[in-house]
């Protein structure tokens, strides 16, 4: 009796030494919209975390860019009890007052991607989320500067198409790219128009198309169809007409001459396998990719940390693809 009372208590003290399951764990990809771009930071984040066993992805975002619908999707997901939250920011302030602040307080982790908070929200709400992942976004706009300058040396008049005016990430890549043209170093973004700056002019602020794709496409056809040129250099610090590749072919093959001239020179953010084709097509100059496939692998890897009180870096910058017409078959993710 005593031998199999003894058998238990080790049996038991074995079983209560063994490591726990994990819980399934549930993370969510939250983009701004649904695009050829955020769609591949969702597919990378559904194929780490299928290699991980208990560990899924959920991705999902609003149909078009609009903080009110994004902030509903964030509630939903809090509701439905998922165990961490990545968010490519819209409106920072708007969330951070209400989506974001109810998941902080129900603990459950908060990462951003892609598009972080803006300076003001990060010194109000320091703690709010816990990293960023995504571009460095100022260099990225240096990156579209650079590349202009080699295509159009003299310098030209520029036209810059953002999304909306206040998203923190693209007034730092228009910060970038006028660094780049104009030598000069800007305390704030977005810095400065460019006003004869080392031979470039800016023709108005930059045009936002807030996120919208039809938008985007006509503001471009509308700078093309202007004889004689105003414009000779359009940079899109995002990869919105470029987004539905029928809608863009057919906006811009009447243009190609001036493409082909060089009238007007076309550099664009981005370099998802459609843009490379018409990139390999010259329907543009130059492309200058992003790696949203790997900021959702870093999204598991960086809240997989988080919760298993593992170390973690607080801010990871994806790379950067520099693609012409000349490397676009080899400059894929």
């Amino acid at each position: 009796m005593e031998k199999n009372i003894l058998r238990l208590t080790i049996a038991f003290l074995i079983l209560t030494a063994l490591p726990v399951n994990p819980k399934n764990l549930k993370f969510a990809v939250v983009p701004k919209y649904y695009s050829l771009f955020f769609d591949e930071s969702g597919n990378g984040c559904k194929d780490l975390a299928a290699q991980i066993e208990g560990v899924e992805c959920i991705y999902r975002g609003p149909e078009k860019g609009d903080v009110r619908l994004q902030d509903k999707i964030i509630e939903q997901l809090i509701n439905e009890g998922v165990d961490g939250i990545a968010v490519a920011v819209t409106e920072s302030n708007f969330l951070a007052r209400s989506s974001l602040q109810k998941a902080r307080n129900a603990g459950i982790p908060i990462v951003t991607y892609d598009s972080d908070f803006d300076e003001p929200t990060l010194e109000k709400y320091g703690d709010l989320r816990l990293a960023y992942i995504g571009t460095d976004n100022f260099e990225l706009g240096r990156a579209l500067g650079q590349q202009l300058k080699k295509l159009r040396p003299e310098g030209g008049t520029l036209l810059i198409q953002t999304g909306r005016p206040d998203s923190a990430n693209l007034n730092l890549r228009i910060m970038g790219l006028r660094s780049a043209l104009s030598g000069k170093t800007y305390q704030d973004s977005p810095g400065k128009i460019l006003q004869n700056d080392l031979g470039w002019t800016e023709v108005r602020s930059p045009i936002p198309n807030y996120d919208n794709i039809n938008r985007s496409v006509k503001q471009l056809e509308s700078v093309l169809r202007v004889k004689p040129n105003r414009v000779d250099a359009f940079v899109a610090v995002g990869g919105w007409p470029q987004n539905n590749e029928g809608q863009y072919r057919k906006m811009i093959e009447p243009f190609q001459d001036k493409l082909d001239n060089k009238e007007i020179v076309l550099v664009i953010s981005d370099a998802s396998d459609i843009q490379l084709r018409m990139l390999g097509d010259h329907l543009a100059h130059v492309n200058i990719g992003q790696s949203p496939y790997e900021m959702g692998r870093q999204i598991i890897s960086t809240l997989l940390k988080i919760v298993e009180k593992q170390n973690y870096e607080k801010v990871i910058y994806t790379p950067l693809r520099y693609c012409t017409p000349v490397n676009y078959v080899t400059c894929s993710k």
